[in-house]
């Protein structure tokens, strides 16, 4: 255990047993899971102390306790029990001594504590034990004449010692508490005791396959528990405003075409690339709405063979679409409106099929024609692409340069992105970055990758010779940053020639979305 002293924001007894009734959100330093690259998922660090607690203004939501295991073992005996008799003591980590006792505990239901190692450690045992009124201890392992004090001292390992006649604990939580593990080669052993204790208490609990609540394997638990306050033990979860967020999600929030929240691993995407009504920007605009739906169907099916993932149609729409003229704004882009892209959007949200709203911003910025497009973003289907060879600098002009963006400008847009998709509990969202050349995106390592709101996705956006396409696919995953998967476009003129499905498919990694241009 840590000394519990330092972290000066500690409550301590009943206080912390007040916050806890008042869904109070205990912020602790833990770890978020990124989103993962093609090369596998990396772990971000919140920047906090993972020994440090910090009670954070009252409200719905999660509450969590970290540190070391004496450290949530004590907490979790105070967010929990209001009063306790006798208490079971860890006087070793021993596994199966630490199963014995927790099995105890719960025939009890009475804390689990661990006994202290030091001075500071023995003084919070000591005020917890005041605090609860507990006058017996039951030990698994041995205590120190300084833990067993004048204590009522019971054997829990010998058989034969009399079994403590006791009053009943009085709980401090309400029956709809829930506590979250996660499970499997990410548990943290360090949780057990805590985890013990509270179930003891009689809270539900949920072993995490996935960190994320929104996986399919976690979302029943969380609409079972949509009222409950939820405690997350241990290491691996995400902040908890942000893993209170994904769980409200999980609980009562819209789905993915062909349901679920989370756009990978489970599923690729087969798009067509356009402009409704213009045959001269794409695939998607070559046939009317109806017939678009029928042949991105077509063009998945096609694919399907060669996936073991779920393959699913898409469209990829030009919402703003670079203009040769500067326009009454001078900003060289022209709006589709918002009402003539709806209908495409409803459409596509009955016929399963995902719809992604591709940016040319010419002077403007992406954040601003984003926003442009918040009803449409508001809907579950929905994602956005940022297309940089359309971004230009003050005095640029299309087909005269190659546009690009700075990653701030991307961050900006997607902070603001995540936060909607938050607010709304909506899926993950598709996040597309158009590229071909490096220069296209400045400072790309830079690129916030973290939002779990967020499915990032990064575009080999080239034409030209099958060489020439792996070239620049080769080129763009180089130094790509973590959190950010791979995706290809299929030009069905411009490629000599164009790769089938079997060849697209067979690429290293295999693409998440391919489009047709």
């Amino acid at each position: 255990m840590g000394d519990r002293r330092t972290t000066g924001t500690t409550l301590r007894g009943s206080a912390l047993v007040a916050a806890t009734l008042a869904l109070g959100l205990l912020v602790a330093g833990c770890t978020a899971n990124a989103p993962g690259n093609d090369a596998g998922n990396t772990a971000a660090s919140s920047g906090a102390n993972p020994d440090r607690v910090v009670l954070a203004e009252p409200e719905p939501g999660i509450s969590h306790l970290g540190g070391d295991t004496g450290d949530m073992a004590l907490e979790a005996s105070e967010a929990f029990f209001a009063k306790a008799p006798a208490v079971v003591v860890l006087g070793n980590d021993d596994a199966d001594s630490s199963t014995r006792a927790a099995g105890r505990a719960g025939e009890l239901g009475i804390p689990v504590l661990m006994a202290p190692e030091g001075a500071s450690e023995q003084k919070d045992f000591d005020e917890e034990l005041k605090r609860l009124g507990a006058g017996t201890l039951i030990a698994y392992g041995p205590l120190s004449e300084a833990v067993a004090g004048d204590r009522d001292v019971v054997d829990g390992e010998d058989p034969d010692a009399e079994p403590p006649s006791i009053d009943a604990a009085e709980k401090a939580t309400d029956p709809g508490f829930a506590v979250v593990v996660r499970a499997g080669k990410k548990a943290d052993p360090a949780a057990g005791p805590a985890l013990a204790t509270a179930e003891a208490a009689g809270a539900d609990r949920a072993r995490m396959k996935s960190p994320d609540p929104r996986a399919d394997t976690n979302r029943e638990f969380f609409g079972d528990h949509a009222g409950a306050q939820l405690l997350t033990l241990g290491k691996g979860f995400a902040k908890p405003a942000e893993f209170s967020a994904l769980a409200a999600t999980a609980a009562g929030g819209q789905e993915l075409p062909g349901g679920g929240q989370l756009v990978f691993p489970d599923r690729r995407l087969i798009g067509l690339y356009g402009s409704p009504g213009t045959s001269s920007l794409g695939a998607l605009g070559e046939q009317d709405l109806d017939g678009t739906i029928k042949r991105a169907r077509e063009l998945a099916a096609e694919y399907q063979p060669h996936s073991k993932e779920k393959v699913q149609p898409a469209f990829e729409i030009i919402a703003t679409v670079a203009s040769a003229a500067p326009g009454a704004d001078g900003k060289y882009s022209r709006y589709t409106p918002v009402d003539t892209l709806e209908p495409w959007v409803k459409a596509a949200q009955e016929a399963g099929i995902y719809v992604v709203l591709d940016l040319q911003p010419g002077r403007n910025d992406f954040l601003t024609q984003a926003k442009h497009y918040e009803k449409l973003l508001a809907y579950p289907n929905v994602g956005i692409a940022y297309d940089p060879e359309w971004r230009l600098k003050p005095g640029q002009r299309h087909m005269e340069q190659i546009g690009s963006v700075d990653a701030a400008e991307l961050n900006r847009t997607n902070d603001w992105l995540a936060a909607l998709t938050r607010k709304k509990e909506l899926p993950q969202k598709v996040v597309i970055l158009h590229q071909f050349r490096r220069s296209m995106i400045t400072d790309r390592s830079t690129l916030d990758t973290t939002h779990p709101e967020l499915a990032m996705v990064l575009h080999a956006d080239g034409h030209g010779t099958p060489g020439m396409k792996l070239a620049t696919w080769k080129n763009l995953r180089r130094d790509l940053p973590d959190g950010i998967r791979m995706a290809w476009k299929n030009f069905i003129d411009e490629d000599s020639p164009t790769f089938t499905p079997e060849q697209t498919f067979d690429l290293e990694p295999k693409p998440w979305f391919v489009s047709y241009q």
